[in-house]
């Protein structure tokens, strides 16, 4: 049963004695896998490690995850430290400031505590104890989001089948009328040819053959072949497990090229009319698969 790759998924752990750690994972369709993780800054030394754990779980889509982690009032392991990367880039772009202007004056102990956000609370963490809570967060967000996934898939399989089933009909009344076409292209081309040659002489075999012809080329029967044998390969594939989004994108675009081509070599109306209805069902089975992981 295929997964939508469009989901929200939110977990909030508060049994850790120190933190409080909320998930929030949301997902679109996508290509590939490509995820985008928001940390406290704090405790980007975490993000290589989500990564790793989300990746075999959301095989495709565009990933974006947001954690938040709120450290408990009664946690006493904290003490504030200068941020020294900030300070250094302060004092650095001031120094180049003064030198390109040539603007006097010294930076002291006052101007330096002025700068913004320069304190940062470091705590004491036990590091491996956050890095489980996290995971255990990460994956009760990821699990929600998989299930509004599962369930999405679902749906969007259940419409699927449901074309799949109006084309196989569309394609069966195709190919009823398409055993009728051979004797509808020779009485109009013998028919044609009297009104163009009159009374004079010609060879009717000669006609007949060249009417053959053009029927042998008309034909549609091997792509009607094809068609059906790409819509048997499309209700085995969603009934799959795993990801199958790209075989049914594939299968779509065959699905396409075929039908094209039975227009292109079909003018009859009788026929014109099922090719409309099934052009429109494919292009909707080509946007739908777009969502499938």
């Amino acid at each position: 049963m295929p997964f939508s790759m469009t989901g929200y998924g939110r977990f909030r752990l508060e049994d850790d004695p120190s933190y409080i750690i909320t998930v929030e994972i949301r997902s679109v369709n996508h290509r590939f896998f490509d995820v985008s993780i928001r940390l406290p800054k704090n405790y980007s030394w975490l993000e290589e490690k989500i990564v790793k754990q989300i990746k075999p779980l959301l095989q495709r889509g565009k990933v974006d995850l947001y954690i938040a982690i709120e450290e408990r009032p009664k946690n006493p392991h904290c003490r504030l430290e200068i941020d020294q990367r900030l300070l250094a880039d302060y004092l650095h772009e001031v120094k180049r400031v003064q030198k390109q202007f040539r603007l006097p004056g010294k930076i002291g102990m006052e101007q330096v505590l002025l700068i913004p956000d320069l304190f940062v609370k470091k705590e004491e963490v036990n590091e491996e104890a956050l890095e489980n809570a996290v995971v255990q967060a990460v994956q009760g967000a990821a699990e929600r989001l998989l299930a509004m996934r599962k369930k999405e898939g679902e749906i969007i399989a259940a419409d699927l089948k449901a074309r799949i089933h109006r084309l196989e009909q569309a394609i069966a009344d195709i190919e009823g009328l398409a055993s009728e076409l051979p004797s509808i292209y020779q009485e109009k081309l013998t028919k044609v040819v009297n009104e163009l040659l009159g009374k004079v002489d010609w060879d009717e075999h000669r006609l007949a053959m060249e009417v053959l012809f053009y029927v042998e080329r008309s034909s549609i029967t091997e792509e009607i072949t094809r068609f059906k044998s790409h819509l048997e390969q499309f209700l085995s594939t969603i009934n799959t497990q795993g990801p199958i989004g790209k075989k049914l994108d594939f299968i779509a675009q065959e699905l396409h090229r075929e039908i094209n081509t039975i227009a292109a070599k079909t003018t009859e109306l009788s026929v014109s009319r099922y090719i409309v209805e099934v052009k429109s069902e494919v292009e909707n089975i080509r946007e739908q698969v777009q969502n499938i992981e």
